[in-house]
């Protein structure tokens, strides 16, 4: 197969080889264990998929202000009796090739080969391989509806555009505000390019007193304060590729991609993706919430660089094909390497030990003593069962008090809020040998059940 030509050569089994790529560096990580174990966020989509019939439409509306994870189309799922486990794993597997799809059609508006190229080095991309394994459902999902968007609107495509933005807005949050702000400034510099100062200055006015009565009238006030200046860490950073160096994994696309984004603005090309790629940056580099969230989507526009700059090459000579293909391959062959060494969060024996956990006593409450076991909990177990874990779920205590109870410190009256029989599940962190750990009885591996009548004796 011949590289195809720029403008006019048949590029689709230069497609179907690039997604075939793709898929097989999505599917290599499942060769370990399920792919419902590399994400912390699986238990929580899983389980908002699974209650979404108990929603109606107008909390997905809310979800789109205040962020959560239930979804239009986990209702539209439940409304169609389609399985929560098919649209949880199997759809997201489904959008995440959907990107390299949307990613080469966006990308043939220049030249099909930088369509097949951004799809290649797609498959190659270490960060879109983690966003992908961290089970990011909401990121994944709301991608190649942002870069459809971005293809009608060098199109000029209104209504497929908003369309778009309407599906991205309810899809995802994050991705809404940088998608908004990125269109809203293109059509605002196109605006002034075009002198129609009075049309921009009538939807500034307009858009002003819009958000004006948003921010204060449908509390969107404590909303934006509340990102702006919240003091969680999780929320502050995004908790994206925390010990990453992105520097080493970036280093082979910042090489072709500052070349291609040099000749991408030298020949005009249009400036969407720039505006874009301005807007990543300045959210990074002045820490907006979820920063590092943005990086997943700095790659991409790394990404589409690097291809639009890989397809302006003449490869006409044989060693310039050679040293092309060399290229591909090691990046495809360092991205496989990458995915397969990505490490599960849960084994399958400790989803078979949720799952089977079922109580001669009957159901009661779970106690998570650790946060990142809440997930699997609320994903695989006993739905009679109810579940509490620091900071999450029903979980009626501070931090200050969770410190104190993992101290061993006021115990007895730290449980006396929890329903009986109570049960404890100790995974990923175990309680010091002292105090109520001398009172729980062990059912299985991981669970036990506390014995209330040692627990007053201690306590006396």
């Amino acid at each position: 197969m011949e590289i195809p030509d720029k403008k006019t050569g048949s590029s689709t089994g230069w497609l179907l080889l690039a997604l075939s790529a793709l898929i097989i560096i999505r599917i290599l990580p499942i060769l370990k264990s399920p792919l419902s174990t590399y994400g912390y966020d699986f238990g929580f989509y899983s389980y908002a998929a699974g209650h979404a019939g108990a929603f109606h439409f107008i909390d997905l509306f809310n979800n789109a202000i205040w962020g959560g994870y239930n979804n239009p189309i986990f209702l539209i799922g439940s409304w169609l009796h389609i399985p929560s486990a098919l649209l949880v794993s199997e759809f997201y597997f489904l959008a995440g090739i959907a990107l390299g799809v949307a990613v080469y059609f966006w990308m043939k508006l220049k030249n099909p080969t930088a369509g097949i190229f951004a799809c290649l080095l797609l498959a190659a991309s270490f960060v879109q391989t983690s966003g992908y394994l961290m089970y990011l459902w909401k990121n994944i999902v709301a991608l190649p509806v942002l870069v459809l968007g971005f293809k009608f609107l060098e199109e000029k495509k209104y209504w497929q555009l908003a369309v778009c933005a309407a599906a991205i807005l309810l899809l995802h949050r994050t991705t809404a505000i940088v998608f908004i702000l990125t269109v809203g400034i293109y059509f605002i510099a196109s605006l002034i390019r075009q002198k129609k100062f009075r049309l921009l200055a009538s939807l500034f006015f307009a858009a002003l007193i819009l958000g004006t009565a948003g921010f204060y009238f449908l509390h969107l006030k404590s909303l934006v304060l509340g990102l702006i200046y919240n003091n969680n860490y999780y929320v502050t950073t995004g908790l994206f590729m925390e010990s990453a160096n992105f520097w080493q994994i970036w280093w082979p696309f910042l090489l072709l991609a500052l070349p291609g984004l040099y000749l991408y603005l030298k020949k005009r090309q249009h400036p969407i993706l720039p505006i874009f790629t301005a807007v990543l940056l300045i959210w990074i580099g002045f820490k907006f919430p979820f920063y590092r969230r943005m990086l997943l989507y700095l790659d991409l526009c790394l990404i589409v660089y690097a291809a639009y700059f890989l397809s302006l090459v003449d490869y006409s000579r044989k060693f310039m094909k050679a040293a092309l293909g060399i290229i591909i391959t090691v990046l495809l062959i360092r991205s496989a390497d990458y995915a397969l060494s990505q490490t599960p969060l849960i084994s399958t024996q400790n989803i078979s030990e949720i799952e089977k956990f079922h109580p001669a006593a009957g159901p009661g409450f779970i106690l998570a003593v650790s946060a990142n076991d809440a997930p699997w909990l609320l994903a695989y177990a006993d739905p009679a069962q109810r579940l509490g874990a620091p900071g999450l779920l029903e979980d009626p205590h501070t931090y200050q008090q969770w410190t104190a109870f993992w101290q061993g410190q006021d115990q007895r009256q730290f449980l006396s809020y929890y329903p009986r029989p109570l049960y404890f599940y100790q995974r990923s962190y175990r309680l010091p040998p002292f105090g109520v750990t001398q009172c729980l009885t062990p059912l299985t591996q991981n669970f036990s059940q506390l014995d209330y009548t040692c627990l007053e004796k201690s306590s006396q």
